[in-house]
């Protein structure tokens, strides 16, 4: 009977012990500030070897899986996601989309061996959309308009004089697309040789090189001594391409539901085409769209430079100035810079900024590891910034099993990463730490953030003015335990492990019931 009540009693305790943490966890969204807005978030929802034999089977048919991940994805705070090259390819439905040989077939016609895409179907696909959006997630189409892959036949083609290969002769090129499966369905309009400026390949003698096709130019690009890519190169001064080109811009925009694009190897296609095309495209549709260029250019000043040539206030581009600045911290590197570094800290263009630590060409299996060290701490720094729109990557939140690490810190931006942001006096080699203030109508908002590249395993403190006096915080990553109250002036002794595995804290306030 004692021994029954003792149980009786220590059960009790245990219930109530349990029940008082989860009133009090601090982590619970009802402890959370109220979020009027969402700040943006992207996810790049795929990766090179999506669907290919040792990876998750479900992304074979990637259009039906992102109808089913859409409540999560928008619950965990994605306001948009990037997807791959819908479009139909020249390797058919095992083909990741670059190849692009049918911008107009989506996954409708007997085109290439196959009517699907890699991805799935056009239905498929505008499902998934119009579900993605009743989720308050916007899509965003990859466009590949450099070149084209996969002509239906050749066409003999006299090389000018100024060819960097075979100048003057005579090849047989792959430059007849007739699209036959799709019988004119949404165009009628036919490439030949006169809409591109040269190709790599001549077929009558099996050779590669860069040829230019006689009375071509390469096109006004911002490296145009090295416009040529690959395949057949766009020739965007043929007024028919730009028609084609743009009305196919303003049929994804308006009739299948795309909210914006990402411009595929956008520093060699003409920058004047560029800049008209979004103007055109925008002006066909009442939605503020949204665009980002991938002009791989890892100079800051050179790609604010490239930003200039094209002169359009509504591309943005991808900070891979910034991303190389995430491979030095692999090894080790002196964290201050990271005040600097990256078009995300350039005056003038912090707000043209799209931040990444890995996509599909950076991070591909048996070829490139990418961010292999201090992922976190590089994904903590771009979804805490006032500046840039921060994009996750797919293969790191669901392949590599850092969804759970990712999920706080994409709670905290969508809960906590408001206000403006300030560096800190007392960054060293070892510890960089950033501030958001939190807005003034909002309260429990604002962070202070600190990560580190040491690896000693002691928690290191610094004394930082959070911006808010008298304020309790708390690390949400649970890195470092304790609270930390703040003084009238908003300073505190807040903390961080020097730790590869655990060295990104993030300390946001505790709101008072």
């Amino acid at each position: 009977m004692k021994k029954s009540f003792l149980y009786l009693l220590s059960l009790i305790l245990v219930i109530n012990v349990t029940l008082v943490g989860c009133v009090f966890n601090p982590n619970m969204k009802d402890n959370f500030p109220s979020v009027s807005r969402n700040n943006e978030t992207i996810l790049q929802a795929f990766y090179w070897e999506m669907g290919e034999t040792g990876h998750p089977k479900e992304e074979e048919n990637l259009w039906l899986l992102l109808t089913q991940k859409a409540p999560e994805l928008s619950e965990v705070g994605f306001t948009g996601v990037w997807l791959p090259p819908a479009n139909k390819a020249m390797g058919g439905k095992k083909d990741v989309g670059y190849a692009t040989y049918d911008l107009w077939d989506l996954g409708e016609f007997n085109q290439k061996d196959t009517v699907r895409t890699k991805y799935g179907t056009k239905e498929e696909l505008e499902s998934a959309i119009k579900i993605l959006h009743g989720n308050g997630i916007k899509v965003y189409y990859d466009a590949v308009l450099n070149h084209r892959m996969g002509a239906d036949s050749t066409e003999t083609v006299k090389l000018s004089l100024n060819s960097p290969d075979k100048p003057g002769q005579t090849i047989l090129a792959w430059t007849k697309f007739t699209f036959p499966g799709r019988k004119n369905k949404y165009s009628d309009f036919q490439w030949n040789w006169q809409c591109f400026d040269g190709v790599d390949w001549d077929e009558k003698t099996k050779t590669s090189g860069k040829f230019l096709f006689e009375g071509k130019s390469w096109d006004y690009t911002f490296i145009r001594d090295d416009d040529y890519l690959m395949g057949a190169d766009v020739d965007y001064e043929n007024l028919e391409v730009q028609e084609d080109v743009t009305n196919w811009g303003n049929w994804i925009i308006n009739e299948i539901g795309f909210d914006g694009f990402r411009l595929d190897a956008v520093k060699h296609i003409d920058s004047r085409f560029i800049n008209q095309f979004i103007n055109d495209v925008q002006k066909s549709s009442s939605k503020d769209l949204f665009f980002v260029g991938e002009a791989w250019i890892e100079d800051i000043n050179t790609l604010a430079k490239f930003l200039d040539t094209v002169n359009n206030d509504d591309l943005k581009v991808f900070d891979f100035p910034l991303r190389r600045s995430f491979e030095d911290m692999i090894n080790g590197t002196d964290m201050r810079t990271l005040q600097y570094t990256g078009l995300v800290n350039k005056e003038g263009y912090k707000n043209r900024a799209v931040t990444f630590v890995d996509n599909h060409d950076t991070n591909r299996d048996g070829k490139d590891p990418g961010i292999y060290r201090r992922k976190y701490q590089a994904y903590a720094y771009i979804l805490t910034r006032e500046h840039g729109i921060p994009v996750v990557y797919w293969k790191d939140y669901y392949i590599y099993d850092m969804k759970n690490e990712l999920d706080k810190l994409l709670e905290v931006r969508k809960y906590f990463a408001y206000g403006p942001g300030y560096e800190v006096d007392n960054n060293d080699e070892d510890v960089y730490s950033y501030v958001r203030e939190g807005l003034e109508e909002v309260e429990g908002d604002g962070l202070v953030l600190m990560i580190s590249d040491g690896e000693s395993g002691e928690i290191i403190s610094k004394r930082i003015n959070s911006r808010q006096p008298n304020t309790t915080f708390y690390d949400y990553t649970g890195h470092v335990q304790g609270k930390i109250i703040t003084d009238e002036r908003g300073y505190g002794d807040f903390k961080v492990r020097k730790s590869e595995n655990e060295g990104w804290s993030v300390w946001v306030p505790v709101i008072k019931k």
